[in-house]
């Protein structure tokens, strides 16, 4: 028999005593039937005072939370771990969601109006239920595995240049629905990395205009940059006039009614709600305006499955990161981690859920997440989100290693695979990231210009404004910056960038000092507004990006400032230059960067190694300490010859050369290099490939 201390099953029981891991033949002892029973008589164990470690076990199937498990101080294993894991051998799934039942065909006499707004097509094909009493709002909806699209209208863009809260829209796009605050609007404002999801306050369908609920990130008008720009950047959702697809649905909270036109013939009985967005949330005493909180400590969750969660919903309160790619200490994970110290998620699944899949807020040091599986999430894959810019520095020394994670940003379109802001410190490595819909990984802080837009939803409401004092210039910000030293490493990024545009496989910006990025393999990042494979964005200086291998990709690295690109292998960049110069206005003038022992290699007759825009590049290629490397274009080599010639006239490359760096064999993508190649001589360093990818 598998030992534990205790035991969960589906088939178990509350008032049992939990010891067994399967009920007795009479059927008066046996498993607890929930995991907060379980953490409740860890609790009463810890109590009594720990001498080992504590082990609960959890049978396979499927467990409905009705409420989120909160595991804090008086859960914490101190010296002790606590681990909460499969039992061997079995896969138990923690949901977050509620059966709909009940189904009925709608019928014209039902429901008159509702038949009458339908499209055509629709009806006779829709299903209706009636929404259960333990359900308030939600914002998606499941079919067993499946996430199911809510019914949406056709694109449009919009008429002109809107406010944050008012979009002026085509005549007929938007109506004054009965049940208006239902309906959202999705739509990318303005700038082409983002995306809004707001509710609708009013609409006056005269002027053509509407008002949201809350404002957008950037002006409610069409896009003005990226590839997209010209084509409809908005569209309504939730409208019972656009159900016109199978899978699609609609909720009205007013009838408390929910509309279904299934896959099948039927809406069967997996159709599933969610009513929790947070399933399991660690949680320490958190001095949000004290200089000290006590984390929570050693819990482990192993072999998990968590799925079902709801979507994020922006309010008025909310604080957003940088662009608002994530809202600042929300409750919007499927496991959150808030006050947590020494605490391990390994080997767990996280899937089918509208929301971020794991975060670490505010004080978090220490923790271990590690060989999970994170795919089709609505949000982020892994938050990292220390406290803002202020002396509270206490978010650190993580390891996100050995996830695998993809499709993820499934509705938020801007979310990233892993997402580090205000933390430092951390490991990031051998993680598989790949079909994206925008940035792989983002490691970033606030940038100098939010110092001086003291409300503003983005970054702004997140800086501790008492510990700042008069800090308003970069120079005076980076000690508050927090997001330094720390290593990404290893990662394998693929088919990112799928949907949105000016991002990156991997981005940083507005971060501290220190940050390595090293030996990480990105390749085939072709998406139309991809900006780069790496890229250091506005305000960041101090980062060393070295040993990486970038194929394919539509840009290479991206240089802003004093950062340092040294021992990368750079082939088959595809359109932009195979190391970009850009600044942004109002940047300080760094000197210095260096530019040192890269390969840079193109299989065709010619290539933009360099690419300086002069009116923004306020440190351009000559301006840095450009040397010692290899520029080889196979299908031309006088060519590659010619412009490492023209370098030269700048006073740089004194010591680099147009060669052939002489590959293994480049066909199939193996880059090292040949004990003869001229690389080597120039004091490139073989780049180990043994521990890069994913395990």
């Amino acid at each position: 028999m598998v030992e534990a201390d205790f035991f969960v099953a589906t088939n178990g029981n509350d008032s049992w005593s939990g010891r067994l891991p399967e009920p007795n033949a009479d059927r008066t002892d046996g498993p607890f039937a929930s995991l907060k029973r379980a953490r409740d008589a860890v609790r009463e164990e810890i109590s009594k005072g720990l001498k080992k470690d504590i082990v609960v076990l959890i049978r396979g199937g499927t467990y409905y939370l009705e409420e989120t498990v909160v595991f804090g101080l008086q859960d914490s294993g101190g010296s002790f771990t606590i681990t909460y894991a499969a039992y061997p051998g079995e896969k138990p799934v923690f949901s977050g969601g509620v059966k709909i039942e009940g189904w009925r065909k709608l019928e014209e006499e039902e429901e008159p109006e509702v038949w009458k707004r339908l499209p055509p097509e629709a009806r006779g094909k829709v299903w209706v239920a009636d929404v259960p009493a333990e359900l308030g709002r939600f914002y998606t909806l499941y079919d067993g595995d499946k996430r199911l699209p809510r019914a949406r209208s056709a694109g449009f863009m919009p008429e002109k240049e809107g406010t944050y809260d008012l979009l002026y829209f085509p005549k007929g796009a938007i109506r004054n629905w009965p049940n208006l605050e239902d309906v959202e609007i999705v739509i990318r404002p303005t700038n082409p990395w983002v995306v809004n999801i707001l509710s609708l306050e009013s609409v006056d369908e005269t002027a053509c205009v509407a008002k949201t609920a809350i404002p957008g990130t950037y002006p409610l008008t069409k896009l003005v940059r990226g590839p997209d720009r010209d084509s409809p950047s908005c569209w309504v959702e939730n409208v019972i006039d656009f159900l016109d697809e199978p899978g699609e649905w609609v909720l009205n909270t007013r009838e408390r009614r929910l509309y279904l036109w299934p896959r099948g013939d039927s809406p069967g009985d997996q159709i599933i709600a969610p009513r929790l967005r947070e399933l399991i949330r660690v949680e320490g005493k958190i001095d949000f305006d004290g200089p000290e909180d006590t984390p929570v400590r050693n819990l482990v969750f192993k072999g998990l499955t968590f799925t079902h969660g709801d979507r994020d919903v922006w309010t008025k309160d909310d604080a957003g990161l940088q662009h608002d790619w994530e809202m600042y200490d929300k409750a919007n994970a499927l496991v959150r981690l808030r006050g947590a110290e020494g605490c391990v998620i390994e080997e767990c699944h996280f899937k089918n859920s509208g929301g971020t899949a794991i975060r670490l807020d505010l004080y978090c040091q220490n923790n271990r997440i590690t060989k999970n599986l994170i795919e089709h999430m609505g949000g982020t894959g892994i938050l990292l989100c220390g406290y803002g810019p202020g002396t509270k520095d206490v978010n650190k020394r993580n390891e996100v290693s050995n996830n695998h994670i993809h499709h993820c940003g499934e509705i938020y379109w801007h979310s990233a695979g892993i997402f580090i802001w205000q933390s430092g410190e951390n490991l990031i490595a051998n993680n598989l990231i790949h079909d994206m819909p925008y940035n792989g990984i983002v490691v970033s802080g606030v940038r100098p210009s939010y110092f001086n837009t003291p409300d503003k939803r983005e970054c702004s409401r997140t800086i501790r404004w008492k510990e700042v004092g008069d800090a308003r210039e970069w120079q005076d910000i980076i000690p508050f910056l927090h997001a330094r030293n720390n290593i990404i490493e290893n990662n394998e990024i693929y088919r990112v960038m799928e949907m949105l545009a000016d991002g990156n496989g991997i981005y940083i910006s507005g971060a501290g000092e220190g940050n390595i990025i090293r030996r990480n393999y990105i390749h085939h990042v072709l998406g139309r507004g991809t900006n780069a494979a790496i890229r250091t964005d506005g305000w960041q200086r101090g980062t060393t990006i070295t040993e990486n291998i970038i194929y394919k990709c539509r840009g290479g690295i991206t240089r802003k400032s004093l950062n340092h690109i040294e021992n990368n292998i750079i082939v088959d960049i595809e359109e932009g230059g195979y190391i970009q110069f850009r600044s942004f206005p109002g940047e300080e003038k760094t000197y210095g960067s260096r530019i040192q022992k890269n390969i840079f290699y193109c299989s065709g007759e010619r290539a933009v190694f360099y690419e300086a825009r002069a009116t923004r590049a306020v440190t351009l290629p000559k301006d840095c300490e450009a040397d010692y490397n290899l520029f080889y274009c196979a299908g031309n080599p006088e060519w590659s010859s010619k412009y490492l010639e023209e370098l030269r006239q700048d006073g740089i490359e004194k010591h680099s050369i147009s060669a052939d760096p002489l590959f293994v064999d480049i066909e199939n993508g193996d880059f090292r290099l040949k004990p003869d190649s001229p690389a080597l001589k120039l004091g490139f360093k073989p780049i180990d490939i043994s521990t890069r990818y994913y395990k």
